[in-house]
């Protein structure tokens, strides 16, 4: 579809521009609206296999590196923190006396039908294929 003038010629500039705008703000509002709203969550339990899964998508956010949580993960609360092993000597204390290692944190989150984990530093959200949890108000 071209806009022309009453010459025959394409229409440029602001007149094409105003059209546009509109489209794109009422398309912009529909996917707003469409958006599940996500809620803290829970799991009864989780089995090693849903233990390894997020495990792998927690590694993915962190280049690939092994990440070991616990077995009642997300059992209790809907957060969790895991920080880098702490550099040790050879007495198994760390240097200096202390770490500075940062703490990192991830929450589990969903729309009562779909487990979704958030990395809290990022904002970034990751879908948990084949692990069930519940919104926190509702376990």
């Amino acid at each position: 579809m071209s806009l022309l003038n009453k010459k025959g010629k394409l229409l440029k500039g602001r007149l094409l521009a105003a059209p546009l705008a509109i489209l794109l703000l009422s398309a912009s509002g529909c996917a707003t609206t469409q958006e599940a709203e996500l809620h803290e969550a829970v799991t009864k339990s989780i089995s090693v296999s849903q233990k390894q899964a997020i495990e792998s998508k927690i590694s993915n956010w962190f280049g690939g590196l092994n990440i070991t949580i616990a077995d009642d993960a997300f059992s209790q609360t809907a957060s969790i923190t895991i920080e880098r092993k702490a550099k040790v000597d050879g007495r198994g204390l760390p240097f200096d006396g202390r770490h500075d290692n940062p703490v990192y944190s991830f929450t589990l989150l969903s729309d009562g039908e779909q487990c979704v984990l958030r990395n809290d530093q990022s904002g970034e959200l990751t879908k948990l294929e084949n692990v069930t949890c519940y919104i926190v108000d509702e376990a």
